[in-house]
């Protein structure tokens, strides 16, 4: 997965997405914020807490699709703390990077296939 995209905007889709997230969760995956980019240039940030969900949806530039499963909270504290330029997220092994000018940070991914099927 590889995306550029506005820190304006994602910080707020981060934001709207992390709404849902439990602060104590039942199972580690639900701390999880899965975000996905589209081949046809989307970027889906989803929460869900087995009772509520919350689904953000943005135009980006996605260089390559795919889609992975990070600790949502963190995220949400990394993006609404850069600087405002645009920002990169890409994989790199078991990771997702996150930079931003000068700010890089490296999120460990947790399993996204153990992440329960978000509702329509």
């Amino acid at each position: 997965m590889e995306l550029r995209v506005d820190r304006q905007t994602l910080a707020d889709a981060v934001a709207w997405a992390a709404r849902t997230l439990p602060v104590r969760p039942a199972l580690p995956v639900l701390a999880g914020m899965l975000v996905e980019a589209t081949g046809e240039g989307e970027l889906i940030l989803a929460g869900f807490d087995y009772e509520v969900s919350a689904r953000a949806r943005d135009d980006v530039t996605v260089t390559e699709p795919g889609l992975v499963l990070v600790p949502g909270r963190l995220l949400a504290d990394i993006v609404r703390n850069l600087p405002p330029q645009p920002v990169d997220i890409f994989t790199k092994g078991a990771e997702v990077v996150v930079r931003c000018g000068p700010a890089e940070f490296g999120l460990r991914t947790l399993p996204a296939e153990d992440y329960p099927t978000l509702p329509e």
